[in-house]
């Protein structure tokens, strides 16, 4: 299977799903904002069987409704991942039901700029007791308090989107590069990843130091319809020229099996 473990969809219904943006008006939702069944037909055409629809927070802040029906619509090739307030008075509740009554598999940490990477506890527990994957949003700057948090909360699969934005300049850094003592934690390669490596030499060499550091623990993900700077083809075309130097059971694991790994639905 060919995974997309990163995708944003936009309803083209804003009296059903009102934008609530958390970023600039006139962000990317506005631009170039994709409905799930353009998602699929893009999917289609670039030979990606299936996807994890990431909750796009700074379109719809914590309204998960539009992400939670596409993937209920499109079971069969789609699972989604909500995002909760984390600072919020009572996010236990959010993802009770964002899991529970709204058929989301997974939740979003979201802390770029305020919120703690290990409280509050409790929700970390409730997410161990829902039976999801957490995806992490942070950062490079947080690293390390990722990594002093991860030996504190539940053992639960984590991946972290975008691998915390790091930069290569000096190849992999040391902050990411602690972070593969914990079999839990995967890394996310999206699009901005491998143009951030780029940057600085081949994506595909930096991706093969990550998988051996990280024992194969990645997933590769587009991050369209956000990232759409190029045809959704080309950014498929991209994640794959960045497995070019894996071995073939990194390079199944980075484009799929990990993803199914995490999110298991997704291999019907």
């Amino acid at each position: 299977m060919h995974v997309d473990t990163h995708m944003h969809v936009i309803s083209p219904d804003e009296e059903r799903f009102p934008l609530n943006p958390s970023g600039p008006p006139d962000a990317w939702y506005r631009t170039d904002g994709c409905p799930v069944e353009r998602l699929l037909d893009v999917m289609s055409a670039a030979g990606v069987d299936a996807a994890v629809l990431v909750q796009a927070f700074t379109a719809y802040s914590f309204d998960n409704r539009y992400c939670a029906e596409s993937a209920r619509r499109f079971p069969e090739r789609c699972t989604s991942v909500a995002v909760v307030d984390i600072t919020a008075d009572d996010p236990i509740t959010a993802a009770r039901h964002a899991v529970r009554d709204e058929g989301l598999r997974g939740i979003r940490w979201v802390a770029l700029e305020k919120g703690s990477l290990a409280e509050p506890h409790s929700l970390w527990e409730e997410i161990a007791a829902l039976g999801v994957p957490a995806v992490v949003c942070i950062l490079d700057n947080r690293l390390e308090e990722l990594a002093a948090a991860l030996p504190t909360i539940p053992s639960i699969p984590i991946a972290l989107d975008h691998c915390a934005f790091a930069k290569y300049a000096k190849g992999v850094p040391d902050a990411l590069s602690v972070l593969a003592e914990f079999p839990n934690l995967w890394l996310k390669v999206s699009s901005n990843v491998l143009d951030l490596m780029a940057e600085h030499g081949d994506p595909a060499e930096i991706v093969a130091e990550l998988a051996a550091r990280f024992e194969g623990r990645l997933m590769w993900g587009s991050d369209y319809s956000q990232t759409h700077d190029r045809p959704y083809a080309e950014l498929v075309e991209w994640g794959r020229k960045g497995a070019a130097k894996l071995s073939d059971e990194h390079r199944a694991g980075y484009l799929g099996d990990n993803a199914v790994r995490m999110w298991p639905e997704l291999a019907r």
